[in-house]
């Protein structure tokens, strides 16, 4: 377990885990009907097939973002649960603590996330 985080810290960042995994969850849950293809013959009202079609897009896109966050926090708890949250996958290093609140599922240093980001 990263040696830069106290026990409290832990609590504090598993405790984040656990509700963004419940608030990703429910997002999918609530969104799962406007991803259903659109038929013709709902095509009544203001907006036209078109226009719902590239609404459901971006549902879709949004949903698949959705999804790889909450498999990100799925990998967040079972690298808790192995002792190895707080550690960059790439060097080993320590996450700090505010970027683990900021973002509880981080699995890279900011060092690291910036130089990927860069390639």
């Amino acid at each position: 377990m990263s040696e830069s985080l106290s026990k409290a810290q832990r609590d504090v960042l598993a405790q984040d885990l656990i509700e963004l995994q419940g608030r990703l969850q429910r997002l999918l849950d609530d969104t799962e009907g406007g991803a259903a293809p659109v038929k013709l013959k709902d095509n009544q009202g203001r907006l036209s097939r078109m226009d719902e079609m590239h609404n459901q897009s971006i549902l879709k896109a949004n949903r698949n973002v959705t999804r790889n966050r909450l498999k990100e926090v799925l990998l967040a708890e079972q690298r808790l649960a192995d002792g190895r949250y707080g550690e960059c996958i790439e060097c080993g290093e320590d996450i700090l603590f505010t970027r683990l609140k900021a973002y509880p599922e981080a699995s890279k240093c900011i060092q690291c996330k910036q130089e990927e980001e860069r390639i």
